[in-house]
């Protein structure tokens, strides 16, 4: 009769051989359904870019008293591991009836053929605990990546990365998707993310105090402050509008100048009558002064003034009628022959083509 063994416990391995192409992956502590004996079985994974075919190891496994029940080496023959797959997890290292607490392990040999790479003179690194998600936040994210086990927060180390199932990749790995559960890493995050954006929308929504009532002076101050740095177009939009009533001022006051030009010129022409009658005076004083005999040099002068206006309104008209008298009679002569002989020669023309055509066609 065969005996079966049932996985009891299940631990991650919390340190890595940087450098190293296999990656210790975890412990498993199975029972026999029978004997009740306790296996221990160790997975490794491939981590390099080359098929693997055999792993030389030590290990050591402890009590809870921290008695070590067994210190000894183990080889893994005849293998042929892909890269990234797991190996191991089927063969048992050690058996016993006492209850093993802890297991370390210490990678020594790789072989890849016939080429062998030694780790027995690496250090190992220990790796933080991946931190546990809510309850309800891993069951969404569950639910939402379509698998079990995301009970953890993905999370980017200097040495690699964590994925919600817990399984760490060394930076050596150089992969953004787990091995394990399949999940990517970038999805992953994004899911996450996403998942607890309302938790920080209702967390943000919780901070500023929800009853208004109090009537604080300092409940509104934050607003002005956002409202002074969201209108910048309105602040500038301001200046603006007054300014724009400032550019309407100086046109009043050249409005105003324009009225009394307005005003004078309309008194220029509501008073041309009285150019004449001062005129009309002097010419009765000048002959009145003919008639006494007697000038002055006043009289005079107010006849130098009255000359140049008499020479430039003369001077100009008289040349422009002689011009066009000049022009007159050859506009009027052509205007006046040129189209009836036009009119005569066209209709020679048409009377000469009809009698041609009549006796000569």
């Amino acid at each position: 009769m065969e005996e079966s063994f049932d996985p009891i416990a299940q631990t991650r391995a919390n340190y890595y051989t940087p450098g190293s192409p296999v990656q210790f992956v975890r412990v498993e502590l199975l029972k026999g359904s029978v004997s009740g004996d306790r296996a221990v079985c160790l997975t490794f994974k491939n981590i390099s870019r080359v098929n693997l075919t055999a792993l030389e190891i030590r290990f050591k496994c402890k009590t809870t008293g921290g008695e070590v029940l067994c210190e000894d080496e183990f080889e893994y023959r005849d293998l042929d591991v892909k890269p990234g797959e797991l190996f191991g997890m089927d063969d048992a290292v050690f058996i016993t009836q006492k209850p093993i607490v802890s297991v370390d392990v210490v990678l020594c040999n790789v072989y890849n053929g016939k080429r062998v790479v030694k780790l027995d003179n690496i250090k190992r690194v220990r790796l933080p605990a991946p931190r546990t998600l809510p309850d309800d936040l891993a069951a969404a994210l569950e639910e939402r990546m379509g698998r079990k086990g995301m009970r953890y927060a993905p999370q980017v180390l200097d040495c690699g990365w964590y994925c919600a199932c817990g399984a760490f990749h060394p930076k050596e790995e150089d992969t953004v998707y787990c091995s394990e559960c399949g999940s990517d890493r970038i999805l992953l995050q994004n899911a996450l993310n996403t998942l607890m954006q309302p938790e920080q929308d209702t967390d943000s929504e919780d901070l500023p105090p929800q009853g208004g009532d109090t009537a604080e002076v300092t409940a509104p101050a934050p607003a002005p402050a956002e409202q002074e740095d969201v209108e910048p177009t309105r602040i500038v939009g301001g200046p603006v509008e007054t300014g724009g009533t400032r550019a309407f001022e100086p046109v009043q006051p050249s409005r105003r100048e324009s009225t009394p030009r307005v005003s004078q010129e309309t008194r220029l022409f509501t008073q041309p009558s009285q150019p004449p009658l001062t005129s009309r005076r002097r010419d009765d004083d000048l002959e009145d002064e003919e008639e006494a005999g007697a000038t002055r040099t006043v009289r005079a002068a107010d006849r130098w003034k009255d000359q140049p206006t008499r020479y430039n309104r003369a001077a100009p008209v008289e040349d422009d009628e002689d011009e066009e008298d000049d022009r007159d009679p050859v506009a009027e002569n052509i205007v006046r022959w040129v189209p009836p002989v036009t009119a005569l020669i066209c209709a020679g023309i048409a009377l000469y083509g009809f009698v041609y055509y009549q006796f000569f066609m």
